[in-house]
C-alpha cells in the first residue's frame, strides 16, 4: 500500500511546487512561478505528499475549448528521481484527468515528452495521439516585420482566421501565458504579414510554435521574415500534418484537420 497520499494543490504549495518543477524540469523559477500563481483561473493541480515532504504533481489547464466544448490539457507532470518506480507518475496523471473532469472538461489530453510515453499515456487515461505535426527549418531573409501583440488581439484574429475550421481555441488566461513564456524566452505574439505566429527561442533557434496566415500566403517567408526579425539565421516551423510526429495525445479522437498550434510545453 501507498504511503504517500494525493491532494489538490493549495496557495501555500507554491514554495515546494516552484522547487519540484525546477528539479524537474530545470525551467527558470519565473515559468513556474508565473504559471503556478495563475491558479485557478488556468485551471488546478494535485500534489502527492509523503511525511509531509512533496514528491510529484500534475496540473490539468482547462482553459481550451473545442467548439462548446471544454479540454483538459495535463500539464508539467513530475515526480522526484527518488519517488520514481512506485506508480506515483500514473496516481498523479490519473488524478489530475480526474480533476479535468471536475472542473468541467469533456476531453482529457497531454503532450508526451517523448515518443516512449505514448503507451504509457493510453494506459493511464485511454489518450492516443490525435494531433501531429511537422517540423521544418528555413533560412531566415527579410520580409514582412513582425508586430508583437496583445494576448486579446492574438486571439480575435485566431478565431476570425480560423472561422469555418475545425479547431482548439485557448481561452484569454492561456494566451497570456504564453505571451509570457515566449518573452522569458526570446520571443512574443506577432503580427506578421496578414498572419499571427507565437514565436520563442528553443535549442538557440526561433521556434514558430503556431502560424496561422489567410490561405494562399507563403507562410515559409513569413517564418523566414520571423527568423530575420529575430537575428537568426534559421528558423524552425511547426505546421498541422497528419502524417507528421505525434504530438497531442487526447482520449478521444479530435475533428478531421484539426488545428491546434499552442499547447503549453
Amino acid at each position: 500500500m501507498a504511503d504517500w497520499i494525493i491532494r489538490e494543490v493549495r496557495p501555500e504549495d507554491t514554495d515546494a511546487l516552484a522547487a519540484l518543477w525546477h528539479s524537474v524540469f530545470e525551467d527558470p523559477e519565473e515559468l513556474s512561478r508565473g504559471f503556478l500563481e495563475k491558479l485557478p483561473a488556468l485551471g488546478g493541480g494535485v500534489c502527492a505528499e509523503e511525511d509531509g515532504v512533496l514528491l510529484g504533481a500534475a496540473y490539468a489547464v482547462t482553459d481550451y475549448y473545442l467548439d462548446a466544448e471544454r479540454i483538459a490539457y495535463l500539464y508539467a507532470i513530475a515526480v522526484l528521481p527518488r519517488a520514481r518506480g512506485r506508480g506515483l507518475g500514473m496516481a498523479l496523471t490519473r488524478q489530475a484527468a480526474a480533476l479535468g473532469r471536475r472542473l468541467g472538461a469533456g476531453v482529457i489530453c497531454t503532450w508526451p515528452a517523448e515518443p516512449g510515453l505514448y503507451p504509457w499515456y493510453e494506459r493511464a487515461i485511454g489518450a492516443r495521439c490525435a494531433f501531429r505535426q511537422r517540423e521544418e527549418r528555413i533560412e531566415s531573409r527579410p520580409g514582412p516585420i513582425p508586430l508583437p501583440i496583445s494576448p486579446e488581439e492574438y486571439g480575435a484574429r485566431r478565431e476570425a482566421l480560423l472561422e469555418g475550421f475545425p479547431h482548439v481555441r485557448p481561452g484569454m488566461e492561456v494566451l497570456r501565458r504564453e505571451q509570457f513564456n515566449c518573452r522569458v524566452c526570446g520571443g512574443d505574439l506577432f503580427s506578421v504579414g496578414q498572419g499571427i505566429a507565437a514565436v520563442y527561442r528553443d535549442e538557440d533557434l526561433p521556434l514558430v510554435r503556431e502560424l496561422i496566415a489567410p490561405q494562399g500566403a507563403d507562410r515559409p517567408a513569413l517564418a523566414a521574415a520571423l527568423g530575420a526579425a529575430l537575428g537568426a539565421e534559421r528558423v524552425r516551423l511547426l505546421t498541422p500534418d497528419e502524417g507528421g510526429q505525434p504530438a497531442i495525445a487526447a482520449d478521444r479522437s479530435l475533428p478531421a484537420g484539426c488545428v491546434w498550434g499552442l499547447a503549453l510545453d
